[in-house]
């Protein structure tokens, strides 16, 4: 397998027309239309569907792409290292993300990477808003959903579990999670997964409490106001609460970098060092699992 043919599949998954793609890799569409066509009869299945000039994903071009993506991270590690481009692991990244990651998750662990390269700076830019890689407002973007920014190297870092927490002295084996009282988000965040989860499987609760932000959902059922969907990540170390429903995936989190930018080494060492934080995190990402026998599961 050419890996200039997963290059052309890379770029046509983000910018999905022929004619982009041949702008941005300096090739002719009929290059780039050839070149996938032998990927796909090497791979024997059909990445792509044509409507009009656009080319749209199929399934099986969803399970190629994490793979390809790996693949292209790990040559343009291979390029630096042959190339010793800004090897001196000093310098300032800039990454951004939701404040519920970052405050959640993030700094906690940030001791340890400062204890391994003490002489990387790291500017944290805790925003809901989509900054633009392309204009340098930052390094890294790390997003709770993939994005359809073109000419951008994404990678999925996580699956991320939600479930139904509780403050434990709220659990009643009498009752069942849905009679219990709810924190949800306020009216102008009901197209959020969350809130569509709960309101498909739980659409008749009682709310005592609405919030704008997941945060302030986690303390409020931290001290018992009522239970509320909250990612796994979050909710497992809080002492004292507890899960009530089986996790269930709602979310991915997404690494995302500028093309330029993947090869310099203090970004390399940040992503390497995210990647295993994530990894040892594992079970604290799936979040609870329950036995049949759990009377506050359903």
């Amino acid at each position: 397998m050419n890996w200039n043919d997963l290059k052309y599949l890379l770029a046509l998954s983000r910018l999905g027309t022929l004619s982009a793609v041949a702008k941005e890799t300096g090739v002719d569409m009929t290059t780039v239309s050839r070149r996938l066509k032998a990927l796909e009869s090497a791979l024997g299945a059909q990445l792509f569907q044509r409507i009009d000039n656009r080319y749209l994903p199929t399934d099986a071009l969803q399970q190629v792409l994490m793979r390809a993506e790996q693949v292209e991270l790990e040559i343009g590690r291979l390029q630096s290292d042959l190339l010793g481009q800004d090897e001196d692991l000093r310098g300032r990244v800039r990454i951004t993300s939701v404040h519920t990651f970052i405050n959640s998750y993030l700094l906690q662990r940030l001791p340890d990477f400062y204890e391994r390269y003490p002489d990387i700076e790291l500017e944290i830019i805790a925003d809901s808003s989509q900054l633009d890689l392309g204009r340098h407002e930052a390094d890294l973007a790390l997003r709770m959903g993939r994005p359809d920014q073109s000419s951008i190297v994404t990678r999925r870092m996580a699956d991320l579990n939600y479930a139904v927490y509780g403050h434990k002295a709220l659990v009643d084996p009498g009752l069942q999670v849905g009679d219990l009282p709810w924190i949800l988000f306020e009216d102008r965040y009901h197209n959020l997964p969350e809130a569509l989860w709960q309101q498909q499987h739980y659409p008749d609760v009682k709310a005592r409490l609405f919030c704008n932000v997941g945060p302030a959902m986690l303390t409020a059922a931290s001290n018992g106001l009522g239970v509320a969907c909250l990612p796994c990540y979050m909710a497992e170390p809080v002492s004292g609460l507890v899960g009530l429903t089986e996790a269930f995936p709602l979310r991915a989190l997404w690494l995302l970098m500028h093309p330029e930018k993947r090869n310099l080494a203090r970004i390399r060492v940040f992503v390497d060092w995210l990647e295993q934080q994530l990894d040892s995190d594992t079970l604290l990402f799936q979040g609870p699992h329950l036995t049949p026998g759990d009377a506050h599961n359903t």
